[in-house]
Protein backbone atom coordinates (compact mmCIF):
# COMPACT_ATOMS: atom_id res chain seq x y z
CA UNK A 1 0.00 0.00 0.00
CA UNK A 2 1.42 3.35 -1.05
CA UNK A 3 1.28 6.24 1.40
CA UNK A 4 2.30 9.86 1.47
CA UNK A 5 2.91 11.41 4.87
CA UNK A 6 1.90 15.00 5.53
CA UNK A 7 3.39 16.51 8.67
CA UNK A 8 1.45 19.36 10.29
CA UNK A 9 3.30 21.53 12.79
CA UNK A 10 0.24 22.84 14.60
CA UNK A 11 1.65 24.92 17.42
CA UNK A 12 0.06 28.34 17.83
CA UNK A 13 3.29 29.82 16.47
CA UNK A 14 5.59 28.78 13.60
CA UNK A 15 3.10 26.43 11.95
CA UNK A 16 4.42 24.49 8.96
CA UNK A 17 3.62 21.67 6.54
CA UNK A 18 5.89 18.89 5.24
CA UNK A 19 5.34 16.09 2.73
CA UNK A 20 7.22 12.77 2.80
CA UNK A 21 7.13 10.21 0.02
CA UNK A 22 6.26 6.53 0.19
CA UNK A 23 10.03 5.91 0.24
CA UNK A 24 10.71 8.22 3.18
CA UNK A 25 12.11 11.17 1.23
CA UNK A 26 11.20 14.67 2.41
CA UNK A 27 9.68 16.16 -0.73
CA UNK A 28 8.60 19.53 0.62
CA UNK A 29 8.67 21.56 3.83
CA UNK A 30 7.61 25.15 4.41
CA UNK A 31 6.55 27.37 7.29
CA UNK A 32 3.17 29.07 6.91
CA UNK A 33 4.78 32.47 7.46
CA UNK A 34 6.53 32.31 4.10
CA UNK A 35 3.42 31.91 1.96
CA UNK A 36 1.38 34.33 4.08
CA UNK A 37 4.25 36.79 4.61
CA UNK A 38 3.01 36.99 8.19
CA UNK A 39 5.87 36.74 10.70
CA UNK A 40 5.65 33.49 12.72
CA UNK A 41 2.01 32.92 11.57
CA UNK A 42 0.66 33.30 15.11
CA UNK A 43 -2.57 31.32 15.59
CA UNK A 44 -2.72 30.10 11.99
CA UNK A 45 -3.26 26.46 11.03
CA UNK A 46 -0.55 24.86 8.86
CA UNK A 47 -2.91 23.34 6.25
CA UNK A 48 -3.82 26.68 4.69
CA UNK A 49 -7.02 26.56 2.67
CA UNK A 50 -6.34 26.11 -1.08
CA UNK A 51 -2.58 26.26 -0.51
CA UNK A 52 -2.42 22.82 1.15
CA UNK A 53 -4.35 21.03 -1.60
CA UNK A 54 -2.14 22.76 -4.16
CA UNK A 55 0.91 21.22 -2.47
CA UNK A 56 -0.74 17.80 -2.25
CA UNK A 57 -1.48 17.89 -5.98
CA UNK A 58 2.11 18.90 -6.72
CA UNK A 59 4.03 16.54 -4.45
CA UNK A 60 1.82 13.58 -3.51
CA UNK A 61 1.36 10.38 -5.50
CA UNK A 62 -2.23 10.13 -6.86
CA UNK A 63 -2.10 6.37 -6.22
CA UNK A 64 -1.17 6.78 -2.56
CA UNK A 65 -3.26 7.08 0.58
CA UNK A 66 -2.54 9.99 2.89
CA UNK A 67 -1.44 10.03 6.52
CA UNK A 68 -1.85 13.34 8.35
CA UNK A 69 0.71 13.48 11.17
CA UNK A 70 0.21 16.08 13.90
CA UNK A 71 2.96 17.38 16.19
CA UNK A 72 0.99 17.28 19.44
CA UNK A 73 -0.61 14.46 21.39
CA UNK A 74 -4.01 15.97 22.12
CA UNK A 75 -4.71 13.71 25.11
CA UNK A 76 -1.52 14.76 26.88
CA UNK A 77 -2.10 18.40 26.05
CA UNK A 78 -5.56 18.27 27.58
CA UNK A 79 -4.02 16.68 30.66
CA UNK A 80 -1.71 19.68 30.90
CA UNK A 81 -4.68 22.02 30.49
CA UNK A 82 -6.50 20.23 33.28
CA UNK A 83 -3.75 21.35 35.66
CA UNK A 84 -5.24 24.85 35.46
CA UNK A 85 -8.63 23.66 36.74
CA UNK A 86 -9.41 24.94 40.20
CA UNK A 87 -7.04 27.89 39.76
CA UNK A 88 -8.74 31.27 39.44
CA UNK A 89 -6.36 32.58 36.80
CA UNK A 90 -8.69 35.37 35.64
CA UNK A 91 -9.15 36.52 39.23
CA UNK A 92 -5.42 36.53 39.89
CA UNK A 93 -4.76 38.51 36.71
CA UNK A 94 -7.43 41.09 37.62
CA UNK A 95 -6.43 41.43 41.27
CA UNK A 96 -4.47 44.50 42.34
CA UNK A 97 -2.86 42.27 44.96
CA UNK A 98 -1.07 40.25 42.27
CA UNK A 99 2.37 41.71 41.38
CA UNK A 100 2.61 43.11 37.86
CA UNK A 101 5.19 40.60 36.68
CA UNK A 102 3.03 37.70 37.96
CA UNK A 103 0.02 39.07 36.08
CA UNK A 104 2.11 39.26 32.92
CA UNK A 105 3.30 35.66 33.33
CA UNK A 106 -0.20 34.37 34.02
CA UNK A 107 -1.62 36.24 31.04
CA UNK A 108 1.06 34.77 28.80
CA UNK A 109 0.45 31.22 30.06
CA UNK A 110 -3.30 31.60 29.68
CA UNK A 111 -2.87 32.88 26.12
CA UNK A 112 -0.60 29.95 25.27
CA UNK A 113 -2.94 27.27 26.60
CA UNK A 114 -6.06 28.72 25.04
CA UNK A 115 -4.34 29.27 21.70
CA UNK A 116 -2.79 25.82 21.67
CA UNK A 117 -6.10 24.14 22.49
CA UNK A 118 -7.72 25.81 19.49
CA UNK A 119 -4.90 24.51 17.27
CA UNK A 120 -5.32 20.99 18.64
CA UNK A 121 -8.96 20.92 17.68
CA UNK A 122 -8.27 21.43 14.00
CA UNK A 123 -5.12 19.60 12.80
CA UNK A 124 -5.64 18.85 9.11
CA UNK A 125 -9.31 19.77 9.01
CA UNK A 126 -8.89 22.35 6.26
CA UNK A 127 -6.93 19.89 4.16
CA UNK A 128 -9.43 17.10 4.84
CA UNK A 129 -12.18 19.38 3.55
CA UNK A 130 -10.20 20.16 0.39
CA UNK A 131 -9.44 16.47 -0.19
CA UNK A 132 -13.10 15.54 0.18
CA UNK A 133 -14.04 17.92 -2.62
CA UNK A 134 -11.17 16.98 -4.90
CA UNK A 135 -11.89 14.61 -7.80
CA UNK A 136 -8.36 13.20 -7.49
CA UNK A 137 -8.37 12.55 -3.75
CA UNK A 138 -11.99 12.17 -2.60
CA UNK A 139 -11.92 8.36 -2.76
CA UNK A 140 -8.54 7.97 -1.08
CA UNK A 141 -8.07 6.86 2.50
CA UNK A 142 -7.00 9.68 4.82
CA UNK A 143 -5.69 8.69 8.25
CA UNK A 144 -4.81 11.02 11.12
CA UNK A 145 -2.04 10.29 13.63
CA UNK A 146 -0.80 12.24 16.64
CA UNK A 147 2.72 12.30 18.07
CA UNK A 148 4.22 13.64 21.27
CA UNK A 149 5.50 17.17 20.71
CA UNK A 150 9.02 16.57 21.99
CA UNK A 151 9.35 13.34 20.05
CA UNK A 152 8.62 15.19 16.82
CA UNK A 153 11.41 17.61 17.77
CA UNK A 154 13.69 14.62 18.33
CA UNK A 155 12.67 12.98 15.06
CA UNK A 156 13.41 16.10 13.01
CA UNK A 157 16.87 16.25 14.55
CA UNK A 158 17.74 12.55 14.59
CA UNK A 159 16.45 11.61 11.14
CA UNK A 160 18.29 14.56 9.56
CA UNK A 161 21.55 13.75 11.34
CA UNK A 162 24.54 11.85 9.92
CA UNK A 163 24.50 9.52 12.96
CA UNK A 164 23.36 5.93 13.35
CA UNK A 165 23.72 6.26 17.12
CA UNK A 166 23.22 9.47 19.09
CA UNK A 167 21.86 11.02 22.23
CA UNK A 168 19.20 13.66 21.67
CA UNK A 169 18.29 16.54 23.97
CA UNK A 170 15.11 18.54 23.36
CA UNK A 171 14.76 21.84 25.20
CA UNK A 172 12.14 24.47 24.44
CA UNK A 173 9.68 26.85 26.05
CA UNK A 174 7.14 24.20 26.95
CA UNK A 175 6.06 20.90 25.45
CA UNK A 176 3.16 18.79 26.62
CA UNK A 177 4.16 18.11 30.21
CA UNK A 178 7.61 19.64 30.47
CA UNK A 179 10.13 21.83 28.67
CA UNK A 180 12.74 19.12 28.17
CA UNK A 181 13.17 15.51 27.08
CA UNK A 182 16.06 13.15 26.34
CA UNK A 183 16.22 10.32 23.81
CA UNK A 184 18.55 7.61 22.58
CA UNK A 185 18.60 7.24 18.80
CA UNK A 186 19.82 3.94 17.32
CA UNK A 187 19.36 2.85 13.70
CA UNK A 188 16.09 4.70 13.17
CA UNK A 189 14.59 4.01 16.60
CA UNK A 190 14.04 6.86 19.06
CA UNK A 191 13.66 5.83 22.70
CA UNK A 192 13.00 8.24 25.55
CA UNK A 193 15.35 8.16 28.52
CA UNK A 194 15.30 9.96 31.85
CA UNK A 195 12.29 11.18 33.81
CA UNK A 196 9.80 13.98 33.37
CA UNK A 197 8.82 15.99 36.41
CA UNK A 198 5.17 16.74 35.64
CA UNK A 199 4.97 19.17 38.54
CA UNK A 200 7.79 21.35 37.30
CA UNK A 201 7.32 24.29 34.98
CA UNK A 202 11.05 24.96 34.86
CA UNK A 203 12.05 25.91 31.33
CA UNK A 204 15.27 27.13 29.80
CA UNK A 205 13.24 28.43 26.86
CA UNK A 206 10.87 30.43 29.06
CA UNK A 207 13.87 31.75 30.98
CA UNK A 208 15.17 33.22 27.72
CA UNK A 209 11.70 34.55 26.90
CA UNK A 210 11.72 36.37 30.25
CA UNK A 211 15.11 37.88 29.43
CA UNK A 212 13.86 38.92 26.01
CA UNK A 213 10.95 40.76 27.64
CA UNK A 214 13.17 42.30 30.29
CA UNK A 215 15.37 43.77 27.55
CA UNK A 216 12.26 45.33 26.00
CA UNK A 217 11.98 42.92 23.06
CA UNK A 218 8.96 40.92 21.89
CA UNK A 219 9.51 37.15 22.09
CA UNK A 220 6.36 36.36 20.09
CA UNK A 221 7.89 38.27 17.19
CA UNK A 222 10.99 36.10 17.44
CA UNK A 223 13.22 38.78 18.92
CA UNK A 224 15.29 36.40 21.02
CA UNK A 225 17.89 36.83 18.26
CA UNK A 226 18.34 40.39 19.47
CA UNK A 227 19.33 39.24 22.95
CA UNK A 228 22.15 37.17 21.44
CA UNK A 229 23.32 40.06 19.31
CA UNK A 230 23.19 42.54 22.19
CA UNK A 231 24.98 40.16 24.59
CA UNK A 232 28.26 40.57 22.72
CA UNK A 233 28.42 44.22 23.80
CA UNK A 234 28.01 43.49 27.51
CA UNK A 235 29.94 42.14 30.46
CA UNK A 236 29.27 39.99 33.50
CA UNK A 237 26.98 41.57 36.09
CA UNK A 238 27.41 39.78 39.48
CA UNK A 239 24.09 40.97 40.91
CA UNK A 240 22.09 39.94 37.84
CA UNK A 241 23.97 36.65 37.71
CA UNK A 242 23.03 35.81 41.30
CA UNK A 243 19.36 36.45 40.47
CA UNK A 244 19.18 34.56 37.18
CA UNK A 245 21.40 31.61 38.05
CA UNK A 246 19.17 30.78 41.03
CA UNK A 247 16.02 30.74 38.86
CA UNK A 248 16.70 27.42 37.16
CA UNK A 249 18.34 24.28 38.57
CA UNK A 250 19.72 21.22 36.80
CA UNK A 251 18.98 17.93 38.57
CA UNK A 252 20.38 15.00 36.57
CA UNK A 253 18.24 14.98 33.39
CA UNK A 254 15.63 17.35 34.78
CA UNK A 255 15.23 21.10 35.12
CA UNK A 256 13.72 22.53 38.28
CA UNK A 257 12.80 25.88 39.77
CA UNK A 258 13.46 26.88 43.37
CA UNK A 259 10.52 26.94 45.78
CA UNK A 260 7.69 29.19 44.59
CA UNK A 261 8.26 31.88 47.20
CA UNK A 262 11.94 32.18 46.25
CA UNK A 263 11.17 32.09 42.51
CA UNK A 264 8.59 34.85 42.93
CA UNK A 265 11.12 36.99 44.79
CA UNK A 266 13.80 36.40 42.15
CA UNK A 267 11.38 37.16 39.32
CA UNK A 268 10.34 40.37 41.04
CA UNK A 269 13.94 41.52 41.35
CA UNK A 270 14.56 40.77 37.68
CA UNK A 271 11.34 42.47 36.56
CA UNK A 272 12.41 45.59 38.48
CA UNK A 273 15.33 45.85 36.04
CA UNK A 274 13.02 45.77 33.00
CA UNK A 275 13.94 48.23 30.27
CA UNK A 276 11.72 51.23 29.66
CA UNK A 277 11.08 51.83 25.98
CA UNK A 278 12.77 55.24 25.97
CA UNK A 279 16.00 53.84 27.41
CA UNK A 280 18.89 53.05 25.03
CA UNK A 281 19.28 49.35 24.29
CA UNK A 282 23.02 49.39 24.86
CA UNK A 283 22.37 50.02 28.59
CA UNK A 284 20.98 46.47 28.75
CA UNK A 285 23.94 44.75 27.13
CA UNK A 286 25.17 43.53 30.53
CA UNK A 287 21.76 41.98 31.19
CA UNK A 288 21.86 40.19 27.83
CA UNK A 289 25.45 39.05 28.35
CA UNK A 290 24.78 37.68 31.82
CA UNK A 291 21.58 35.96 30.71
CA UNK A 292 23.42 34.29 27.84
CA UNK A 293 26.06 33.18 30.33
CA UNK A 294 23.42 31.59 32.57
CA UNK A 295 21.71 29.96 29.57
CA UNK A 296 24.93 28.28 28.45
CA UNK A 297 25.88 27.15 31.95
CA UNK A 298 22.50 25.46 32.44
CA UNK A 299 22.61 23.94 28.97
CA UNK A 300 26.14 22.58 29.35
CA UNK A 301 25.40 21.09 32.77
CA UNK A 302 22.30 19.37 31.39
CA UNK A 303 24.22 18.03 28.37
CA UNK A 304 27.10 16.79 30.51
CA UNK A 305 24.59 14.81 32.56
CA UNK A 306 23.12 13.39 29.36
CA UNK A 307 26.56 12.33 28.15
CA UNK A 308 27.02 10.63 31.49
CA UNK A 309 24.53 7.94 30.41
CA UNK A 310 27.41 6.58 28.31
CA UNK A 311 25.15 5.77 25.37
CA UNK A 312 26.84 7.83 22.64
CA UNK A 313 29.50 10.43 21.83
CA UNK A 314 27.17 12.06 19.27
CA UNK A 315 24.67 14.73 20.26
CA UNK A 316 21.51 15.83 18.45
CA UNK A 317 20.12 19.07 19.87
CA UNK A 318 16.56 20.11 19.08
CA UNK A 319 13.75 22.34 20.31
CA UNK A 320 13.61 26.12 20.38
CA UNK A 321 16.69 26.36 22.62
CA UNK A 322 18.72 24.83 19.77
CA UNK A 323 18.26 28.12 17.90
CA UNK A 324 20.74 29.71 20.31
CA UNK A 325 23.66 29.57 17.89
CA UNK A 326 26.01 31.28 20.33
CA UNK A 327 25.61 28.43 22.81
CA UNK A 328 25.69 25.77 20.07
CA UNK A 329 29.14 26.84 18.97
CA UNK A 330 30.54 26.19 22.45
CA UNK A 331 29.02 22.77 23.10
CA UNK A 332 31.88 20.66 21.75
CA UNK A 333 34.44 22.61 23.83
CA UNK A 334 32.37 22.60 27.02
CA UNK A 335 30.87 19.11 27.08
CA UNK A 336 32.34 15.63 26.51
CA UNK A 337 30.40 15.13 23.26
CA UNK A 338 32.56 14.70 20.18
CA UNK A 339 30.01 15.56 17.49
CA UNK A 340 26.98 17.85 17.32
CA UNK A 341 24.05 18.00 14.92
CA UNK A 342 21.39 20.72 14.87
CA UNK A 343 18.76 20.56 12.12
CA UNK A 344 18.00 23.57 9.91
CA UNK A 345 14.61 23.94 11.64
CA UNK A 346 14.99 22.85 15.28
CA UNK A 347 12.00 24.97 16.36
CA UNK A 348 8.32 24.12 16.09
CA UNK A 349 8.22 24.55 12.30
CA UNK A 350 10.68 21.65 11.95
CA UNK A 351 8.25 19.39 13.78
CA UNK A 352 6.27 19.09 10.56
CA UNK A 353 9.19 17.10 9.14
CA UNK A 354 9.57 15.22 12.42
CA UNK A 355 5.92 14.13 12.56
CA UNK A 356 5.87 13.04 8.92
CA UNK A 357 9.05 10.97 9.37
CA UNK A 358 7.71 9.40 12.57
CA UNK A 359 4.62 8.31 10.65
CA UNK A 360 6.77 6.89 7.86
CA UNK A 361 8.99 5.00 10.29
CA UNK A 362 5.94 3.65 12.07
CA UNK A 363 4.98 1.90 8.82
CA UNK A 364 8.47 0.97 7.66
CA UNK A 365 10.63 -1.12 9.94
CA UNK A 366 13.75 -0.57 7.80
CA UNK A 367 14.07 3.21 7.62
CA UNK A 368 16.33 4.99 5.19
CA UNK A 369 19.98 5.18 6.30
CA UNK A 370 21.26 8.39 7.85
CA UNK A 371 22.31 10.93 5.24
CA UNK A 372 22.63 14.68 4.79
CA UNK A 373 19.18 16.27 4.54
CA UNK A 374 19.11 19.24 2.22
CA UNK A 375 17.51 22.34 3.73
CA UNK A 376 16.30 23.42 0.29
CA UNK A 377 12.81 21.96 0.65
CA UNK A 378 10.57 24.97 0.08
CA UNK A 379 8.92 26.67 -2.86
CA UNK A 380 10.49 27.94 -6.05
CA UNK A 381 9.84 31.30 -7.64
CA UNK A 382 6.99 31.08 -10.14
CA UNK A 383 8.33 31.19 -13.66
CA UNK A 384 5.15 32.90 -14.90
CA UNK A 385 5.70 35.79 -12.51
CA UNK A 386 9.31 36.10 -13.60
CA UNK A 387 8.25 36.04 -17.27
CA UNK A 388 5.78 38.83 -16.55
CA UNK A 389 8.57 40.93 -15.05
CA UNK A 390 10.63 40.46 -18.19
CA UNK A 391 7.70 41.26 -20.48
CA UNK A 392 5.86 44.08 -18.73
CA UNK A 393 8.02 45.77 -16.08
CA UNK A 394 10.28 47.86 -18.27
CA UNK A 395 13.11 47.14 -15.85
CA UNK A 396 16.71 46.70 -16.84
CA UNK A 397 17.06 42.92 -16.93
CA UNK A 398 19.78 40.56 -18.13
CA UNK A 399 19.54 36.82 -18.73
CA UNK A 400 22.73 35.58 -17.09
CA UNK A 401 22.15 31.84 -17.02
CA UNK A 402 25.19 29.94 -15.77
CA UNK A 403 27.21 33.18 -15.65
CA UNK A 404 25.11 34.53 -12.76
CA UNK A 405 27.53 33.41 -10.00
CA UNK A 406 30.48 35.15 -11.68
CA UNK A 407 28.53 38.33 -12.37
CA UNK A 408 27.26 38.41 -8.79
CA UNK A 409 30.77 37.88 -7.40
CA UNK A 410 32.07 40.72 -9.55
CA UNK A 411 29.40 43.06 -8.20
CA UNK A 412 30.24 42.07 -4.63
CA UNK A 413 33.92 42.83 -5.05
CA UNK A 414 32.90 46.26 -6.38
CA UNK A 415 31.14 46.91 -3.08
CA UNK A 416 27.57 46.41 -4.27
CA UNK A 417 24.87 44.76 -2.15
CA UNK A 418 22.83 42.19 -4.03
CA UNK A 419 19.81 39.97 -3.60
CA UNK A 420 20.51 36.35 -4.53
CA UNK A 421 17.52 34.08 -5.14
CA UNK A 422 17.75 30.66 -6.74
CA UNK A 423 16.02 27.30 -6.72
CA UNK A 424 14.00 26.12 -3.73
CA UNK A 425 13.70 28.12 -0.52
CA UNK A 426 15.40 27.04 2.68
CA UNK A 427 13.36 25.33 5.41
CA UNK A 428 14.03 26.97 8.75
CA UNK A 429 14.85 30.51 9.86
CA UNK A 430 18.23 30.88 8.11
CA UNK A 431 18.95 32.01 4.57
CA UNK A 432 21.50 29.54 3.20
CA UNK A 433 22.29 30.93 -0.21
CA UNK A 434 18.92 30.53 -1.95
CA UNK A 435 17.04 33.48 -0.41
CA UNK A 436 19.94 35.70 0.62
CA UNK A 437 21.20 39.26 0.62
CA UNK A 438 24.96 39.22 -0.03
CA UNK A 439 27.76 41.74 0.40
CA UNK A 440 31.55 42.06 0.50
CA UNK A 441 32.80 41.11 4.00
CA UNK A 442 36.02 43.13 3.55
CA UNK A 443 34.18 46.39 4.20
CA UNK A 444 34.24 47.57 7.83
CA UNK A 445 31.16 49.77 7.39
CA UNK A 446 29.03 47.29 5.44
CA UNK A 447 27.20 46.16 8.62
CA UNK A 448 26.06 49.69 9.38
CA UNK A 449 25.07 50.22 5.74
CA UNK A 450 22.93 47.06 5.49
CA UNK A 451 21.30 47.52 8.89
CA UNK A 452 20.44 51.14 8.11
CA UNK A 453 19.43 51.04 4.43
CA UNK A 454 18.55 47.42 3.58
CA UNK A 455 17.34 45.51 6.65
CA UNK A 456 16.20 48.60 8.63
CA UNK A 457 17.12 47.08 11.99
CA UNK A 458 19.21 47.82 15.08
CA UNK A 459 22.84 48.73 14.51
CA UNK A 460 24.17 46.01 16.85
CA UNK A 461 22.74 43.13 14.79
CA UNK A 462 25.52 41.00 13.21
CA UNK A 463 25.75 39.31 9.81
CA UNK A 464 26.77 35.78 8.93
CA UNK A 465 29.73 34.52 6.90
CA UNK A 466 29.09 31.83 4.27
CA UNK A 467 32.47 30.13 3.87
CA UNK A 468 33.84 27.46 1.56
CA UNK A 469 34.33 24.36 3.68
CA UNK A 470 37.95 23.81 2.67
CA UNK A 471 38.93 27.19 4.19
CA UNK A 472 36.96 26.85 7.41
CA UNK A 473 39.90 25.91 9.62
CA UNK A 474 41.92 28.80 8.17
CA UNK A 475 39.39 31.34 9.45
CA UNK A 476 37.85 29.83 12.60
CA UNK A 477 39.26 28.48 15.82
CA UNK A 478 38.20 24.87 16.46
CA UNK A 479 36.38 24.84 13.13
CA UNK A 480 33.22 22.73 12.91
CA UNK A 481 31.02 22.15 9.87
CA UNK A 482 27.88 24.26 10.12
CA UNK A 483 25.72 23.39 7.09
CA UNK A 484 22.59 25.09 8.45
CA UNK A 485 24.24 28.21 9.96
CA UNK A 486 23.35 26.76 13.35
CA UNK A 487 26.43 27.57 15.43
CA UNK A 488 28.67 30.53 16.19
CA UNK A 489 32.45 30.13 16.20
CA UNK A 490 35.37 32.43 16.99
CA UNK A 491 37.39 33.98 14.18
CA UNK A 492 41.15 33.56 14.29
CA UNK A 493 42.78 36.81 15.23
CA UNK A 494 45.02 36.67 12.14
CA UNK A 495 42.07 36.96 9.72
CA UNK A 496 39.75 39.37 11.52
CA UNK A 497 41.02 42.42 9.69
CA UNK A 498 40.40 40.69 6.35
CA UNK A 499 36.65 40.32 6.87
CA UNK A 500 35.48 42.92 9.42
CA UNK A 501 32.00 42.97 7.91
CA UNK A 502 31.17 39.55 9.38
CA UNK A 503 33.13 39.69 12.65
CA UNK A 504 30.84 40.43 15.58
CA UNK A 505 31.82 42.50 18.61
CA UNK A 506 33.03 39.36 20.46
CA UNK A 507 35.13 38.06 17.51
CA UNK A 508 32.48 35.51 16.52
CA UNK A 509 30.53 34.69 13.39
CA UNK A 510 27.46 32.48 12.86
CA UNK A 511 28.93 30.66 9.91
CA UNK A 512 27.43 28.61 7.13
CA UNK A 513 29.63 25.87 5.71
CA UNK A 514 29.24 25.70 1.92
CA UNK A 515 30.09 22.61 -0.12
CA UNK A 516 29.65 22.13 -3.86
CA UNK A 517 27.52 19.03 -3.43
CA UNK A 518 25.15 20.89 -1.11
CA UNK A 519 24.65 24.03 -3.21
CA UNK A 520 26.61 24.17 -6.51
CA UNK A 521 25.59 27.68 -7.64
CA UNK A 522 26.21 29.29 -4.28
CA UNK A 523 29.53 27.49 -4.02
CA UNK A 524 30.47 28.78 -7.49
CA UNK A 525 29.54 32.33 -6.47
CA UNK A 526 31.78 32.24 -3.40
CA UNK A 527 34.57 30.55 -5.39
CA UNK A 528 34.37 33.31 -7.99
CA UNK A 529 34.55 35.91 -5.23
CA UNK A 530 37.59 34.11 -3.82
CA UNK A 531 39.33 34.21 -7.23
CA UNK A 532 38.75 37.96 -7.36
CA UNK A 533 39.62 38.86 -3.77
CA UNK A 534 41.45 35.92 -2.17
CA UNK A 535 38.62 35.85 0.42
CA UNK A 536 36.73 32.50 0.54
CA UNK A 537 33.56 33.82 2.16
CA UNK A 538 30.78 36.35 1.65
CA UNK A 539 28.47 38.25 3.97
CA UNK A 540 25.07 36.55 3.99
CA UNK A 541 21.79 37.69 5.54
CA UNK A 542 18.19 36.70 4.86
CA UNK A 543 16.25 38.27 2.02
CA UNK A 544 13.77 40.31 4.04
CA UNK A 545 13.44 43.48 6.03
CA UNK A 546 12.99 43.57 9.80
CA UNK A 547 9.56 42.37 10.90
CA UNK A 548 8.84 40.40 7.73
CA UNK A 549 9.53 36.75 6.86
CA UNK A 550 12.00 35.79 4.16
CA UNK A 551 10.53 36.68 0.75
CA UNK A 552 8.40 33.96 -0.80
CA UNK A 553 7.40 35.18 -4.27
CA UNK A 554 8.79 37.25 -7.13
CA UNK A 555 6.49 40.03 -6.02
CA UNK A 556 7.84 39.86 -2.45
CA UNK A 557 11.40 40.00 -3.72
CA UNK A 558 10.72 43.03 -5.94
CA UNK A 559 9.05 44.84 -3.04
CA UNK A 560 12.19 44.43 -0.91
CA UNK A 561 14.44 45.33 -3.85
CA UNK A 562 12.70 48.61 -4.68
CA UNK A 563 12.14 49.74 -1.09
CA UNK A 564 15.67 49.13 0.16
CA UNK A 565 19.27 49.95 -0.66
CA UNK A 566 19.94 46.83 -2.73
CA UNK A 567 21.91 47.48 -5.91
CA UNK A 568 20.95 44.41 -7.93
CA UNK A 569 18.71 41.36 -7.72
CA UNK A 570 19.36 37.91 -9.15
CA UNK A 571 16.37 35.56 -9.52
CA UNK A 572 17.09 32.17 -11.11
CA UNK A 573 19.67 33.49 -13.55
CA UNK A 574 17.89 36.80 -14.28
CA UNK A 575 19.67 39.95 -13.13
CA UNK A 576 17.57 43.02 -12.34
CA UNK A 577 19.28 46.37 -11.79
CA UNK A 578 18.10 49.79 -10.66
Amino acid sequence: MKRNYIGLANSFHDSAIAIVSNDGEVLFAEASERYLQNKRSIGIAPDLYMRAIELVNQYCDPDADIVLASTWSSELMREALSQLKGVDVDGMIASDMTPTFIRRQLSGQQFFFKSQLSMLKQPGHLLEYSLAYSDTWSKKNVESRYYHHHKTHAAAGCYSSPFDNALCAVLDGMGELSSFACYHYVDGTITEIGEINKDSRASLGLFYTTICETCGFDPLSGEEWKVMGLASYGKHDPELYSIMRAMIIVDDLMLKNPEQEELTALSGRLFARRRKLEEPLIQYADLAYTAQQVFTEVLFEFLCNLHGTGLSENLVLSGGCALNSSANGKIIENTPFENLHVYSAPGDDGNAVGAALLAFNQDNKNPSPARFMSPYLGSTMKQKSLDNVLQFSGLKTTRCGDEAPKLAANMLQQGKIIGWIQGRAEFGPRALGNRSILADPRSADVKEKINASVKFREEFRPFAPSILHEYGSEYFEHYQESPYMERTLTFKESVMNKVPGVVHEDRTGRLQTVKHEWNPKYYDLISSFYQLTNIPLVLNTSFNVMGKPISHSVEDALAVFFTSGLDALFIDGIMIEK
